[in-house]
């Protein structure tokens, strides 16, 4: 699972933890303050039923008319206060009759048998509020409770949640990220086969994964470079050993016939044209890797490059069949037809060198108001599944063509970091028997940036 999302959910449980602990607590602080009125209320009308079972004593108690008169007002007006306290239909129904029984006894009878019935029923609003206030008590020791065990258990859940977060965030995110970072520590210290192992989070084995093809990248790349030093090494062997025979029979003291001499010259040229081949790829991907590639960008005719890169070839592989298909109407195009003709004049070359005689090497050209795309195909012995992700890698060549097709690797690499420079994209598709198909496509539109101006490269021939 993704940590991000882990981490989320962690802290919305959190969240909602505080809010259902918020949420009691103000429900709590509610009822604790209704309960509070409650007992504040019971209490007056304790008080006021207290006070006037005083009253009733003093009336009963007293002959003087002035206090008897001032005492009847106090308990009228002490009956009229105790009705805003009655909480309950009872305690307004004990008030009511005692109320009654009051008024009986000051306005009718004076029977002293009112006055203790009406004494008696201010005894049982006492009693009455006591219970109530007994009752309320006995809830707010439920509710204290209640409140302590949900304040134990947001305590102890938040504990126990963080204790667990932190443990897994130890075992799950922390150790894989020291897995990591010991891995690229090993890595860097020249232990090429270390990788991190991918465990963990979501991020942290993205993170790994990317790690470890940057490693296998990184291993690839360092074979690569040691295949190409063998390779140059096994390709300018041949040449030179060419070179020095020829010398050494040009150099000798006997004549030769003109034809031989002229043989001689041939192998001479042709070793001097492999070995300069050679050493422009080297320079071309110098200044491509130092970003020092000069592009020198006009307007030209497409249909012109590509005529002329297949013309190259003509001459010298007669045994292959070109076809070249082109637009009757010009081809406008903003680039620099140099390097895109070494493009094309590469992969024509690589066609070659990949067919066997007799087959059709083709190369098209199409145009859309966006791009202009050419297609260089043939009938060769194609690339496998395995090498195609890998075709445009410095230093890498297919399996299939190490041995029998002469080469560094480097042609392909070239192309497309030109074809890159021109904002544009170089694509192959490929079968074994059945031969490749290599795409160039160049945007019409002017909006690939001009590396640094430098000297002209001189090696614009294939490799």
């Amino acid at each position: 699972m993704s940590l991000h999302r882990i981490l989320s959910l962690f802290v919305i449980g959190i969240a909602a933890l505080a809010l259902a602990a918020a949420v009691s607590l103000v429900m709590l602080t509610t009822y604790l303050h209704r309960t509070t009125l409650e007992l504040q209320t019971a209490l007056q009308s304790v008080k006021l039923a207290e006070e006037m079972q005083i009253d009733v004593l003093t009336y009963m108690g007293t002959t003087d008319r002035l206090t008897k008169a001032r005492v009847e007002a106090d308990l009228r007006q002490k009956l009229h206060q105790m009705r805003q306290y009655a909480a309950t239909p009872d305690e307004e129904s004990l008030v009511e009759s005692a109320e009654n029984l009051f008024d009986a006894y000051f306005a009718k009878s004076r029977e002293e048998a009112d006055l203790d019935r009406a004494f008696a029923a201010l005894r049982q609003v006492v009693d009455t509020n006591i219970e109530q206030s007994e009752v309320a008590m006995r809830s707010t020791e439920r509710w204290d409770q209640i409140a302590n065990w949900i304040g134990f258990g947001c305590s102890a859940a938040l504990v126990i949640g963080i204790a667990g977060m932190l443990s897994w965030l130890r075992r799950t995110a922390f150790e894989p990220v020291f897995d990591i970072q010991r891995a690229m520590r090993e890595f860097a210290s020249g232990h090429k086969q270390s990788r991190a192992p991918d465990r963990g989070p979501e991020e942290l084995r993205s993170i790994a994964n990317q790690f470890n093809d940057m490693a296998r990248s990184l291993e690839r790349q360092h074979e690569n470079q040691l295949s190409f030093l063998a390779g140059v090494a096994h390709d300018l062997r041949n040449p030179i050993s060419a070179l020095k025979t020829s010398a050494e029979i040009l150099s000798a003291d006997r004549q030769l016939p003109p034809e031989k001499v002229a043989g001689i010259m041939a192998i001479i040229k042709r070793q001097a044209q492999g070995l300069d081949r050679m050493v422009g790829d080297l320079l071309d991907t110098s200044r491509i890797e130092s970003g020092h590639l000069e592009l020198r960008i006009s307007e030209c005719d497409a249909r012109t490059i590509a005529q002329s890169a297949v013309d190259l070839f003509k001459p010298a592989a007669g045994d292959y069949n070109f076809v070249v298909t082109l637009p009757e109407q010009p081809v406008e195009l903003r680039c620099d037809p140099l390097r895109i003709e070494q493009v094309l004049t590469n992969l024509v070359s690589n066609a070659v060198k990949y067919s066997h005689a007799g087959t059709s090497i083709e190369l098209r050209l199409e145009e859309s108001s966006a791009e202009v795309c050419f297609k260089v195909s043939d009938q060769g012995i194609g690339i496998s599944e395995d090498d195609l992700p890998y075709v445009f890698e410095p230093f890498r060549r297919a399996s299939t063509s190490k041995e029998d097709v002469p080469g560094v690797g480097l042609g392909l690499s070239v192309a497309q970091r030109i074809v890159r420079a021109h904002g544009g994209l170089i694509q192959v598709e490929s079968k074994i028997g059945k031969g490749s198909t290599f795409t160039v496509r160049i945007n019409r539109s002017d909006t690939f940036v001009r590396p640094q101006p430098q000297e002209p490269s001189r090696h614009d021939k294939p490799s």
